[in-house]
């Protein structure tokens, strides 16, 4: 969100954090990340104060069970609190259009009213020449995941896998608290393999992350579970093959062309890097899609939907 909110600033958008103790403090649109009954008393102030509300949120993605699930906690009242506050929306930003067909399908936003724009991607994993700082990689042609390293994110799949068609592996991340004998357990497949490499952490979009994806033969997350993974858009700008897990989260425009594999199946994530290692250009996501993500396409967006709010907002007001 803050990121967001500095591309908006730099496309020449009015906005800041707002300070709840600033009492001098004026401001048209109050915009929240996450629609949660927590920001329903921002949201009820701000709504008779007649501000204009955007929300920007991540949702789980449709199935007939989240639907059950949803109608059920609204008709118990769980859902009530956060159902509220949708008729006050002015905008709600999502980061994919099957995001977009969740809050619209089940949760009733108006279409009109949604916006997909999706997450920022910084210029030096688009472009190898920005940047320029060398990877700190002993291998070539890798297969290439970054992350923290969890049961989750499936790496230990990925590293039988790799070890199964003898292709070598880069892991970019540390391990995530409380998943410390997961993280052994990875350590201990990779060892004494000369083909595997682990750099147990990198700046988040540092230059020498952003090496590490150029460098990249393809890039594997054959994860069980995600929303929209930054990494698999930056390998995505890079130009990298990519290698998903066969569920919901994969099956955005952002990702189009990527190669699926089961979550937990070393066979099936073995024939989906085979797959993307000999036909890298066949997986790899449609450039003009994750133009998109620009920072500066990011910002733009975001500076156009507060000006577009701003403008019905006076000729709501202008007298007929």
């Amino acid at each position: 969100m803050l990121g967001a909110l500095a591309a908006a600033r730099e496309a020449g958008a009015d906005v800041a954090q707002m300070n709840p103790w600033d009492r001098d403090g004026s401001f048209s649109i109050l915009h929240m990340w996450g629609l949660e009954s927590a920001h329903y008393p921002s949201a009820y102030w701000a709504n008779q104060a007649g501000k204009a509300i955007v929300f920007s949120a991540l949702f789980p993605y449709s199935s007939p069970l989240r639907r059950i699930r949803h109608w059920g906690l609204t008709i118990l009242g769980q859902e009530r609190t956060r159902m509220g506050m949708i008729p006050w929306i002015s905008a709600l930003t999502v980061v994919n259009s099957l995001q977009a067909d969740y809050a619209r399908h089940t949760l009733g936003v108006p279409a009109d009213r949604i916006h997909v724009i999706p997450n920022i991607i910084e210029d030096q994993f688009f472009d190898p020449a920005v940047g320029g700082e060398p990877a700190p990689v002993s291998l070539e042609r890798y297969v290439l995941c970054t992350g923290n390293i969890c049961r989750r994110k499936d790496q230990l799949t990925l590293v039988r896998a790799c070890r199964r068609l003898g292709v070598p592996l880069l892991l970019v991340g540390s391990v995530l608290t409380g998943e410390e004998a997961y993280g052994q357990a990875v350590a201990d497949a990779m060892a004494g393999r000369s083909d595997m490499q682990w750099i147990r952490g990198l700046p988040a979009g540092s230059p020498e992350l952003a090496a590490t994806y150029h460098g990249a033969a393809a890039f594997a997350l054959p994860s069980h579970r995600e929303q929209q993974p930054i990494s698999a858009l930056e390998a995505a700008a890079a130009g990298v093959p990519l290698v998903l897990g066969d569920r919901a989260y994969a099956r955005q425009e952002f990702y189009a062309n990527a190669a699926l594999a089961s979550p937990g199946s070393e066979i099936s994530v073995a024939n989906a890097l085979r797959k993307a290692l000999d036909a890298p250009q066949r997986h790899q996501p449609p450039r003009e899609t994750l133009e998109r993500c620009r920072r500066a396409t990011v910002g733009a967006a975001y500076a156009a939907l507060y000006a577009g709010i701003i403008e019905r907002q006076a000729n709501m007001t202008e007298p007929r």
